[in-house]
């Protein structure tokens, strides 16, 4: 999922369970994924497998919270469009240079968190038809329309996944690391995050604890966390959606029956439209359906990710086939990822 509205938390709700939730100011759906899940041979290691939302409106104390809770390397599935939105905190050039880094990189690095960008769509991906494609599935009122999304999310992820993976990998085994989360240990964890922390994000997590043989269910259960995590902020963006002139089309092709083009469709979500008219006055059941259409792309419902991780059996051979064939890795890749992520029992 993404849109220009950021996601970023404009109103009060109940605290976060913690764990697996943290609350640092400026970040959305922060959490150690890890927390509580585990495996047939031992529970998932803690303090290594983070997930949010975007991290491009946190400063120098944010990151110094981040890097506290363990956070030492940041993996970042965003298309350079998405990372290029926040114009207003780019650093101006210096020396006449052309390399510069947004304010929220700066902060980063002076808190001591690296920064990996593994963009799993390229910049060609966010045409307005490409786009399109996409946000028409996210809508859909089936899970198969999110089984579609994810299926192009894999397709694109490969070297993204790999990438990640690797890292995981070369991480020291879990039963020789038994101190991680003390406060003078070394921090070792990931945090991997796209624009809502949900789809690309969700995706990679999916596969990587299918693989390492957490139950699905509990895979699920994870996934559908987002949604208590993006709770602060899914009013707000719902409403924006429905304000926008691209939703009142939607709206108009509800009542009329006429499919917007995917030029609109794309429009819709990246809020590129412009108000063309006066705004239109919708029966309830119109703005109801519109509503409903808003709500599932912000969704992360259990059902997704269940056949999601159904259709990779079917269509990738199952998660272990798929790191294998699109993200190319061995047996002893994968050896090293069950060792550094999985704590014997």
């Amino acid at each position: 999922f993404s849109q220009t509205t950021s996601i970023m938390s404009t109103q009060e709700t109940l605290p976060l369970p913690s764990p697996p939730f943290f609350s640092v100011p400026n970040i959305n759906n922060l959490r150690d994924a890890a927390v509580p899940l585990s495996t047939p041979h031992g529970p998932l290691r803690p303090g290594i497998l983070f997930r949010s939302a975007e991290v491009s409106k946190l400063d120098r104390s944010g990151w110094d919270a981040v890097h506290s809770i363990g956070v030492a390397h940041v993996f970042d599935l965003r298309s350079k469009p998405e990372v290029e939105k926040g114009l207003a905190s780019i650093v101006a050039k210096v020396d006449g240079g052309e390399d510069v880094r947004l304010g929220w990189m700066q902060a980063m690095e002076a808190a001591g968190v690296q920064r990996t960008w593994v963009p799993v769509f390229a910049e060609k991906d966010y045409s307005p038809e490409k786009l399109a494609e996409r946000y028409v599935k996210y809508m859909d009122r089936s899970v198969a329309g999110f089984m579609a999304a994810y299926r192009d999310i894999l397709r694109s992820g490969g070297d993204a996944y790999r990438t990640i993976f690797l890292h995981l990998a070369s991480l020291p085994p879990a039963e020789s690391s038994k101190t991680e989360e003390g406060n003078g240990a070394d921090k070792l964890g990931a945090l991997i995050h796209c624009t809502a922390g949900k789809d690309r994000t969700g995706v990679f997590f999916g596969i990587l604890f299918d693989f390492l043989g957490v139950p699905r269910e509990e895979i699920a259960d994870e996934y559908n966390l987002t949604e208590l995590g993006l709770a602060s902020v899914r009013e707000d963006v719902v409403a924006r959606l429905l304000q926008s002139p691209g939703f009142q089309k939607y709206m108009l092709s509800l009542t009329s029956g006429k499919q917007l083009s995917k030029g609109e469709m794309a429009k819709l979500v990246e809020n590129r439209d412009v108000q063309d008219g006066p705004a239109v006055e919708f029966p309830p059941e119109v703005r109801e359906e519109g509503r409903q259409a808003a709500l599932r792309m912000v969704g992360a419902r259990k059902e997704s990710m269940l056949a999601t991780l159904e259709m990779v059996d079917r269509e990738f051979g199952g998660s272990e086939n798929y790191m294998r064939e699109v993200c190319g890795l061995n047996d002893e890749d994968l050896e090293k990822l069950r060792r550094a992520l999985v704590v014997k029992k």
